[in-house]
């Protein structure tokens, strides 16, 4: 029973950290927004601080606002980004890692989080 007890203590506490950790991706992700996107995707290693690996990811999609008239209004663009962010635990080189999913104290978790920025001053869009 202790042996349980303990096991399942340690599966909740490995999931909270890898939780934080693919929320720490997301935030590193959303700040650099703009470069991650344009440069693909981006592996950042937090295993010395959280003993997790964490695989950051982007994609954009870009869309125009308004329309250009005679009066000088100009058309806003907008990009909406994409940030993902996986949390694991294994001893791979990116996450998710299949090889160590058998391994009773593997743990992953996932972080999906969108922004929008205007072309223009890349502040967030109004």
């Amino acid at each position: 029973l202790t042996e349980t007890q303990q096991s399942t203590i340690n599966g909740s506490l490995l999931a909270a950290r890898a939780s934080l950790a693919a929320r720490a991706g997301v935030e590193w992700g959303a700040n650099r927004a703009a470069t991650l996107c344009s440069t693909g995707n981006t592996l950042t290693d937090f295993r010395a601080d959280s003993g997790f690996l964490v695989t950051v990811g982007c994609s954009v999609r870009t869309f125009n606002e308004g329309v250009s008239d005679q009066l000088g209004e100009k058309i806003v663009v907008r990009r909406i980004y994409t940030i993902d962010a996986v949390a694991c635990n294994g001893s791979a080189a990116s996450c998710p890692d299949d090889d160590s999913v058998p391994r009773a104290d593997y743990v992953e978790r996932k972080r999906v989080a969108s922004i929008c920025l205007t072309d223009t001053t890349n502040a967030p869009c109004a």
